[in-house]
Order: C-alpha cells, then sequence, then structure tokens
C-alpha cells in the first residue's frame, strides 16, 4: 500500500494504491482502475493508473487550486 500524487493540467492529484497478488488498483473518487504489475516500478504503475482515472473524470485534485 502506498500513496501517489501527480500534477496534471496545473492542478495535484493524490490517491492511495495496494497491490495484492501482482495487481495494482488506485482508488478515485468515483471509480478504480487496476492492472497488472509488469516491468516497471509499482509507483510507476500507480502513477499511469491515476492519470487515467483524472482522464476519465474519475477522481478530483487537491488543494486549494482544486476548483
Amino acid at each position: 500500500m502506498g500513496t501517489i500524487e501527480i500534477n496534471k493540467n496545473g492542478k495535484a492529484y493524490e490517491a492511495e494504491y495496494f497491490i495484492e497478488q501482482g495487481l495494482v488498483t488506485v482508488y478515485g473518487d468515483r471509480g478504480q482502475e487496476t492492472t497488472q504489475l509488469g516491468g516497471i516500478s509499482e509507483q510507476q504503475v500507480a502513477k499511469f493508473l491515476l492519470s487515467s482515472l483524472i482522464c476519465k473524470g474519475h477522481i478530483d485534485p487537491i488543494g486549494p487550486d482544486a476548483a
């Protein structure tokens, strides 16, 4: 388990991720993304999944500039 943060389009996003049986899952506000852990680090996979949640509108930005 861990926490990741990325900046996209000038906004910060943060999410928790979990690893179980070789699968990485990132949870957003309105959904989740899961994929197999491959040849890159778990944090890199989690950031990719978080980016996908952002693109789908399934997670809100954090911080004072979130609106």
